[in-house]
């Protein structure tokens, strides 16, 4: 008797899992792309809250809190700073760790509010900042060196101010985390 198997060959085999492997490449990546989107999305969401709540706070107490206050005024509702109250349950969470960021004018008339939309500050990583407030431009925040909700971090290796898209406020030198002239807020994921 005469029996004849049909198979696959090797070479069948071989460009079956390649084309599978190229479609997994791509749909991890396409994966990744859509995490990260969410991820910007739900931080510029929490900005976009925190700037509401210290709006807020402003009509209620005709000042903003103060940027040493930035922390407890998130996260303690025993103060009398406490900008939580006006926010909706939930409304600070924002996807992935981040800094947040929160500046006023000496006066307590014009406030930012800004968030790393790569992650935490320090991690490295390459992206820009988001920011809402009223004071965009202004010279009595942060010498009117940021004028878009948008900002993009400077890249590496850059020294000079006039390098830098944020002026004063932000380069190599002279990080946010370090300046005076920022509250800042690290969340964990």
């Amino acid at each position: 008797m005469d029996k004849r198997f049909k198979a696959f060959t090797l070479v069948e085999m071989l460009i079956v899992m390649g084309i599978i492997i190229i479609l997994m490449a791509v749909g991890i990546t396409a994966g990744r792309y859509a995490i990260n989107r969410a991820n910007d999305v739900a931080h510029q969401n929490a900005v976009d809250n925190m700037y509401t709540a210290v709006q807020a706070y402003y009509a209620d107490h005709r000042s903003y809190p103060a940027i040493e206050n930035f922390s407890t005024a998130l996260t303690d509702d025993t103060v009398e700073y406490y900008i939580g109250e006006y926010m909706d349950d939930g409304a600070f969470d924002g996807g992935t760790a981040a800094t947040y960021y929160y500046a006023t004018d000496t006066l307590q008339q014009e406030v930012l509010v800004c968030v790393s939309l790569f992650g935490q500050y320090d991690s490295g990583i390459d992206g820009d900042f988001y920011c809402n407030g009223n004071g965009f431009g202004s010279e009595n925040l942060l010498n009117g060196s940021i004028t878009d909700k948008i900002v993009p971090r400077i890249q590496e290796g850059t020294t000079t101010l006039d390098q830098s898209p944020m002026g004063e406020a932000f380069n190599t030198q002279q990080n946010w985390l370090d300046d005076s002239t920022w509250g800042a807020v690290v969340t964990a994921s």
